[in-house]
């Protein structure tokens, strides 16, 4: 979890206080003492919600391979890679005790050690030629329980894989700077695969939503409410400039308000109400260049999914480090599918959604009481409730 949000803004004493002080403040997401995947309650929820250990059906493939979504680079990325293949096959992995478990790692062997919180994959690129761009799909199934009704929705979601994570591009030049002298901008941590989209389809399996992972948030858009979906049904999302987020498509070059996580204040702040929190950023997207890439598939339970240590280098700055598992990307009591997809379901300028903020999240401390409030309203956005 815990991707990197930098600052779009900082105070004269912070520029004081010197360029490696600001570095340490730079990052905005720093780790607790374990690894995310550590965090209270995901044990609970591994064990009564177990991961899927069967690829998708064929009839499941044939979906996901019909509403795959259209990716939009900005010019000069260097693209997606294979999880697999371009990413795990360079590198080596050591298990928790640092001993060293291979220098050529296969998928066999990272799943042995997939449940040691301790291990690490350490990537180290080759000079191979160029990456197969890969996106990793999924399916899975749970009901929106409304009250009254409960509604069997499917989620489809799509995973892009890059060998690594930069820094947001909408940073105060100072900043930019001094961030420069230290480290590179467009690698501040190995492996950013929390990169995900995911396409909700209602009961008749006609598609309703999209749901994208924004740095340790996910932002819920309603098709023919926020954005039309187009008539193939291929719904079309950008890549960010250096932090690989994903955003709704615009050819044009386009700035997005971006913070950590979903706070009281940060929502907000992203809902167009309030000042930026001091840990609050902009993503930029110039969808330019349409990619072309292979899907795969894997087990749920695959250690893209499931992996307790770090994917990545442990480096000494906080918020560094690789990260875990792909699911590890948000709370535990936020990780069943419909409460990931309500948090998100937000609208900037709405004066309802602000309210319901105000009066459940901002005064309980629950997200939960956001999720609940969000359910009719979303059920009608989405044409699920009259």
């Amino acid at each position: 979890m815990m991707r990197c949000v930098t600052l779009a803004r900082w105070s004269q004493r912070a520029a004081c206080a010197g360029a490696t002080v600001a570095l340490w403040l730079l990052a905005g997401c720093t780790l607790p003492a374990t690894n995310f995947s550590q965090y209270p309650g995901f044990a609970e929820l591994e064990a009564t919600h177990p991961q899927r250990t069967s690829l998708p059906t064929a009839s499941e493939q044939a979906l996901l391979l019909r509403l795959r979504p259209r990716l939009f680079l900005p010019p000069g990325h260097v693209g997606l890679v294979d999880f697999y293949r371009d990413y795990i096959a360079q590198g080596e992995l050591r298990s928790g005790d640092g001993s060293l478990v291979s220098t050529q790692v296969t998928p066999e062997q990272l799943n042995r050690v997939k449940n040691d919180p301790r291990a690490v994959f350490r990537h180290l690129p080759q000079a191979t030629g160029a990456a197969a761009p890969t996106v990793l799909a999924r399916v899975d199934y749970e009901v929106l329980d409304a009250g009254s009704v409960r509604y069997p929705l499917t989620f489809l979601t799509y995973h892009a894989v890059f060998r690594q994570s930069g820094l947001i591009a909408g940073l105060p030049g100072w900043v930019e700077r001094i961030a420069g002298w230290f480290v590179d901008l467009s690698d501040w941590h190995q492996l950013d695969h929390y990169t995900a989209a995911t396409i909700v389809l209602d009961p008749v399996q006609q598609p309703i939503a999209l749901v994208l992972q924004q740095h340790n948030y996910q932002h819920t858009y309603v098709f023919n409410t926020q954005f039309a979906l187009p008539t193939d049904q291929r719904v079309a999302v950008d890549v960010a400039i250096r932090s690989n987020e994903l955003y709704p498509h615009s050819a044009r070059r386009t700035e997005h308000r971006a913070t950590r996580f979903h706070s009281p204040d940060e929502l907000r702040y992203l809902m167009g109400s309030g000042a930026p929190p001091t840990l609050a950023g902009t993503d930029i997207t110039e969808g330019r260049d349409e990619l072309s890439y292979t899907l795969a598939f894997l087990q749920p339970s695959d250690a893209f999914y499931t992996f307790k240590g770090f994917l990545g280098e442990r480096r000494r700055l906080p918020g560094r480090d690789g990260p875990p598992g792909a699911d590890y990307n948000t709370v535990p009591q936020l990780k069943r599918w419909t409460a990931q997809m309500l948090m998100g379901f937000w609208r900037e300028g709405d004066g309802g959604d602000l309210q319901r903020l105000e009066s459940g999240y901002a005064k309980t401390g629950s997200p939960l009481d956001f999720v609940q409030a969000q359910t009719p309203i979303f059920a009608k956005a989405a044409g699920l409730a009259p």
